[in-house]
């Protein structure tokens, strides 16, 4: 009697070969050489099957691999060559992993720059520009108190949730395919600001240079930072801030410009296009630096208008005067609360939404006086009665036109700063790298809302959420080199892909998502047959022409999916398989 099996194949032998060309697993071991008692895969080896698990299922939870092992075991034994068992992958063993990995910040760092540097070179990624970013991320856990080195905290909640806990992730990547070189998983109430300068290090260590461009957002624009970078050689861009002098000295250009303003262009959707975006004009401004006065710099000061942020700005800021008045119309007194409290308390909501240089509120207070006679029946000329007085509340809300109009005038407006010289950036190539920080923002997106969600998180050891985010950061780099290398190999032959659309194949796309070519994929099975001694397996399907098109442009041999095998059921023959 023979007894048959069928195993899902899918994409399992994609990512897992993406992943050993990135030599995932070497690094880890050499790295986090495993100690002890351990047994079994080693820590790079478990790290590369935790990794494929979780592309392949999009599913993160450390107590589902042990039955997703179970369900792909002959395949996972095929394409591997490791000798694994569903007990290699239980949740204890994986906490174990991540709580190593991320036990040792410092060991981190020197990982990320080393399979950085490799992954420049041996996929010869471009290194002009870098960016350097942060997000937060909320969770329902509790705060332990009794943690020092904790990581979650209340603070400036990004997802809108100041109410629960959190922590912060930071993300440094390359353009084009935005391909993470750094990342860190930060206390939740720690500031932005400080983290730039050590991640524009790290980034010029790993790509062995400084003439890099450095893209953040208006964090990354304080002073000593910029003279830091400028310090050591670097070149950054970054908007400023609208806090101290710079809303002033942004108002006064904008009513007296220093120049003509010149109207800025970026490319269109079809060849040769240019779209108009807006206008804008520079100044150069001589800086001293603040921690050395004896260090000096010139710095190139890009005024900005674009007319799309303006009308986005408009639309968000009536829309919220027009709340805010229909809140404050349909408030009213609670209970015994005094005209003052009421007022306190509708100008407190002015200032939560940021409008009270905008609106004006006036609580009037009307006295009333009612005699009240304290007999039942007619009242005649002896009937005993008293004055009662009570008084009736209502508000009044205003606009101050004045401080609406002048505020609509700056919207739009932004100051850049950069030390790059013009033959190196352009007034209108600098709105063109900035508006490009969608790249660092779909690593966000795939670890909020996408295929590698943090979310729901039930690991609650700093040690750890440390250590799985960084087997996260790992999959978002496979994830990312794949979203480059085909888009790379189709724009050599100008060609376009079909077929990634369930539901519309003739769609065409030259940028296609990793997550749509893993995706065509699906549904590949392995047929394993019983012999009683004797186990065969064999690839039910065919690769299809599209299969085998995706396999082209990622520069992945179609041989990974010759599962064939046969073994003998016998543990020495097993063993020494394996050995040889």
């Amino acid at each position: 009697m023979s007894a048959h099996t069928i195993e899902r194949v899918d994409n399992i032998p994609i990512i897992f070969h993406c992943l050993i060309r990135m030599r995932v697993a070497e690094r880890i071991d050499r790295f986090w050489p495993a100690h002890g008692n351990w047994n079994g895969l080693s820590y790079g080896q478990l790290a590369v099957l935790f990794i494929t698990y979780v592309i392949h299922s999009l599913n993160h939870r450390l107590s589902g691999m042990e039955a997703w092992l179970a369900d792909h075991h002959h395949v996972l034994e095929q394409v591997t060559g490791w000798t694994v068992t569903p007990k290699e992958a239980t949740d204890d063993r994986l906490g174990l992993l991540i709580g190593a990995l991320g036990s040792d910040p410092g060991r981190m760092v020197e990982y990320q720059i080393d399979q950085g540097s490799y992954l420049v070179q041996a996929y010869e990624l471009p290194t002009e520009i870098g960016r350097y970013d942060t997000t937060t991320v909320n969770v329902y856990h509790a705060k332990d108190t009794e943690d020092e080195n904790g990581i979650l905290e209340f603070g400036h909640s990004k997802n809108h949730r100041p109410d629960l806990l959190q922590f912060k992730q930071s993300l440094g990547t390359l353009d084009p395919a935005g391909v993470p070189l750094l990342t860190a998983t930060l206390k939740g109430n720690a500031a932005d600001d400080p983290g730039y300068f050590p991640a524009w290090q790290q980034m010029a260590k790993t790509l062995g240079h400084r003439q890099f461009l450095f893209v953040g957002d208006c964090k990354g624009g304080a002073l000593e930072t910029r003279e830091q970078i400028a310090r050591e050689g670097g070149i950054y861009l970054f908007p400023l801030a609208r806090t101290g002098t710079v809303p002033d000295q942004l108002a006064t250009w904008i009513r007296n410009p220093p120049m003509v303003p010149q109207d800025l262009y970026l490319a269109g959707e079809n060849e040769g296009e240019r779209r108009w975006i807006g206008e804008g004009f520079e100044v150069e401004q001589p800086l001293v630096g603040k921690r050395d006065p004896n260090f000096q710099w010139l710095e190139r000061w890009l005024v900005i208008h674009s007319e799309r942020h303006a009308k986005q700005q408009r639309a968000k800021f009536s829309n919220r005067l027009k709340a805010v008045e229909t809140a404050v119309k349909s408030s009213t007194p609670k209970g015994t609360e005094s005209g003052e409290a009421w007022r306190a308390r509708l100008q407190k909501m002015l200032e939560e939404q940021e409008v009270e240089e905008f609106l004006t509120v006036q609580v009037q207070e009307k006295i009333h006086h009612e005699k009240r006679y304290l007999r039942p029946g007619r009242p005649t000329a002896n009937t005993p009665y008293c004055w009662e007085t009570w008084s009736e509340l209502s508000c009044r809300i205003e606009r101050q036109e004045g401080a609406i109009q002048t505020h609509q005038e700056l919207m739009g407006w932004r100051i850049y700063v950069t030390n790059a010289p013009k033959a190196r950036m352009s007034l209108e190539q600098s709105v063109r790298y900035y508006r490009d920080e969608y790249t660092v923002e779909r690593g966000f997106h795939r670890f909020k809302r996408g295929s590698l969600p943090i979310l729901p998180l039930f690991i609650r050891i700093p040690e750890r959420i440390k250590g799985f985010l960084f087997l996260l950061f790992i999959a978002l780099q496979a994830l990312t080199l794949m979203d480059f290398i085909a888009r790379r190999e189709l724009a050599k032959t100008n060609e376009k892909l079909t077929g990634l659309v369930p539901g519309n194949p003739k769609i065409a796309t030259v940028r296609p998502t990793a997550e749509r070519l893993l995706a065509s994929f699906k549904n590949l099975h392995l047929l394993v047959e019983n012999k009683g001694t004797v186990i065969t397996g064999y690839l039910v399907e065919k690769l299809s022409p599209l299969q085998e098109k995706i396999l082209t442009i990622l520069q992945i041999p179609k041989e990974i999916y010759d599962l064939s095998f046969c073994r003998m059921r016998v543990e020495e023959d097993i063993e020494l398989t394996m050995s040889t």
